[in-house]
Parts: C-alpha cells; structure tokens; sequence
C-alpha cells in the first residue's frame, strides 16, 4: 500500500477523542474501507458495495486528513466533519454514531467532493 501507516487523521482533542471513531478515519486514510465499515450496521452487500465506491476513489487511500468539527450530542452520540485529501482530490465527510468510552458504532456516514454539501454543517 503507498500510504504510510504513520499518516493518521489530524482529531479534535477536547474533548478526548473517542479511539473507535477516530479507527474508522485512520482506516480511510490508509484505503482500508473494509475494516473501516466493519462498525457499520449495515449489510455485508451493502459494506462492500461502499467500500467499492472508495476504493474507486482513492484506492490507496488519503495523504492528509483533518477533523474540521466534533459535535457531542449526548454522552452517547457523536459527530463529526473530516476532510481527506490526496492528489488534489478533496473529499468532504460526515459520521455519525453510537459511542460509550472509547467504542464507537457507525449509524451514518456521507462524503462530498463538494464544499457546499457541507457549508451549513461547519458554522
């Protein structure tokens, strides 16, 4: 794989990360989208069929990865807008999910290469 395993997402610390979320986003970044989807409850078909629209994407994964905004809904639900990057392709994400500690359960996740789909989220 080309992308460096040292080359992890950029997370907001304060609050703590929450480690299950920020594995997903590692995960991305090295092209990983099957064991980023694993937290995903959805159905293996439909996993594969995401991960497929990835690794059309960026098949290597991303060089750089910032997390632009974390929104704490409860003790127990969490989400966030990242972007990654690489070769001047910019996607623009959003996730959202279940978390108790450290764990992290994926209920939704959206990615843009469009600025504007996610505007409204950042303010």
């Amino acid at each position: 794989m080309a992308t460096s395993a040292s080359a992890k997402c950029t997370a907001i610390n304060v609050p703590e990360p929450v480690r299950g979320l920020e594995e997903f986003k590692d995960s991305v970044v090295d092209g990983d989208y099957n064991l980023a989807m694993l937290n995903f409850e959805v159905s293996d078909a439909a996993k594969q069929q995401l991960a497929g629209g990835l690794e059309a994407i960026a098949p290597d994964g991303f060089k750089e990865c910032t997390t632009i905004k974390q929104v704490r809904q409860s003790g127990y639900f969490i989400s966030e807008v990242f972007m990654t990057e690489r070769d001047g392709t910019i996607l623009y994400w959003t996730i959202s999910g279940q978390t108790d500690g450290s764990s992290f359960r994926m209920i939704n996740f959206t990615y843009h290469d469009e600025f504007e789909k996610i505007r409204g989220l950042i303010h």
